[in-house]
């Protein structure tokens, strides 16, 4: 453990090769490289398997928490598939002025890459959800919340409190307690949203949510979805813009090619955007804890064991892609699946694949296309950056200087 510890991703990849595809990291953690596994573990989760979040510890806790996960599916199910789509093209629209603004203002000095980004895509992820909101001041509470919110869970998940039930959790309080704040604010915003009636087309999550909302049984369903779309989503594209970010600094061309590309055809830039979450997927660490006894891989593994799943492995194994540490979008442009099945995995899979991929995918369209067309990125480039793995696959300390140029001329990394 003091080894994964401190080279989490080579403990990973020495072992991967040395013992195979089922690998005992202790007692009660295993770890599963090949896609077909990861598949298997990805789709039964909320039966065979449950997903932690730090805020749970011991078998009770987690038996309560699965207990409501048929509903909460369910609920989720019926509000995004009901209004997310036709809100992610109202939302991008927004968005784009926005954040034409935001990136003038990053032009006056250099900035850190990392935390640019996190706040540039944690503001549009409020936006998607409360933009409707006149008051600007609301949005940046909102948004400070939930950035409080994803780092104390954060902690709390990297600390392993929950794995001993009668373990001291500091962190995790931390976490209920940024996590109530979080709550108290979306049913106060719901709350006053409800008198304004329903507009003809809803501005945000908020007016999607609050159109359904007959009883205070309905309002704690709308708050717990809206929560949840604020906390799974957030710090995941803005990880990824600033891996994004880094690619097109390093490969002119291709900044050149997305720059030149209409704006209504998202082909290449989509290639560029998927190519770059293959070799950099924030995500780069899923986890699973077993609710019962299983099968993996031939090994029979008793419930209670946590089991890692890691993509950033996975999209660079040679056995499941050609030339895998080639950066190339090229690869995504042809009619076949460039990859093994169930060997590319940005988003997870299952049961809990993410509903916000869609709207995370369009915010970061948006983003890539104006860094493309109207800025030159002064960054180092990719293989002078250290990554961390605490949490979500970063660029660590990147200086970052962004600089305005004439967009009808050829733009240039």
């Amino acid at each position: 453990m003091t080894a994964y510890q401190s080279d989490r991703l080579g403990w990973l990849a020495t072992n991967r090769d040395r013992f195979g595809d089922v690998v005992r990291l202790s007692s009660n953690v295993i770890a599963v490289h090949h896609p077909e596994l990861v598949h298997q573990v990805l789709a039964q989760t909320n039966h065979a398997y449950t997903v932690d979040n730090g805020l749970r510890a011991g078998r009770r806790e987690r038996l309560e928490q699965q207990a409501h996960v048929a509903e909460w599916m369910a609920v989720r199910r019926e509000i995004w598939s009901a209004i997310a789509d036709q809100l992610t093209i109202r939302h991008a629209e927004r968005f784009t002025a926005r954040v034409t603004d935001e990136l003038t203002d990053l032009t006056s000095s250099p900035f850190d890459l990392t935390q640019a980004c996190r706040r540039l895509l944690g503001r549009a992820l409020t936006d998607f959800c409360a933009g409707a909101e006149a008051d600007p001041s609301r949005l940046e509470t909102l948004a400070e919340a939930a950035d409080s919110l994803f780092g104390t869970a954060l902690q709390a998940l990297l600390s392993h409190e929950g794995r001993v039930g009668w373990w001291p959790r500091p962190h995790a309080r931390e976490a209920v307690r940024a996590n109530r704040h979080l709550l108290d604010l979306l049913e106060e915003l719901i709350r006053r949203r409800l008198p304004e009636g329903r507009p003809e087309q809803p501005r945000d999550l908020v007016d999607g949510l609050a159109a359904g909302v007959a009883a205070e049984a309905d309002l704690s369903k709308a708050v717990s979805v809206l929560r949840s779309v604020m906390f799974a989503s957030h710090g995941v594209p803005g990880a990824a813009q600033a891996w994004i970010a880094l690619r097109l600094a390093e490969h002119a061309e291709l900044s050149a090619a997305i720059a030149a590309e209409p704006d209504a055809d998202d082909r290449y830039i989509g290639a560029f955007i998927k190519e770059t979450l293959r070799l950099h997927p924030p995500q780069w660490l899923i986890t699973r804890t077993t609710a019962e006894r299983v099968r993996i891989g031939g090994y029979e593994i008793d419930r209670g064991v946590e089991v890692l799943l890691c993509p950033y492995l996975l999209h660079r194994d040679p056995r499941f892609w050609r030339d895998p540490e080639r950066f190339d979008p090229a690869r995504w442009l042809g009619t076949g699946q460039p990859h093994a099945r169930h060997a590319y995995l940005p988003f997870g899979a299952g049961p809990r694949f993410c509903p916000g991929s869609q709207l995370a995918t369009a915010q970061l369209t948006v983003v890539t296309r104006l860094l493309a067309r109207d800025y030159r990125l002064k960054l180092p480039p990719v293989s002078e950056v250290r990554a961390t793995t605490n949490g979500l696959l970063m660029p660590e300390s990147v200086t970052a200087r962004l600089v305005s140029v004439d967009p009808r001329k050829e733009v240039h990394a």
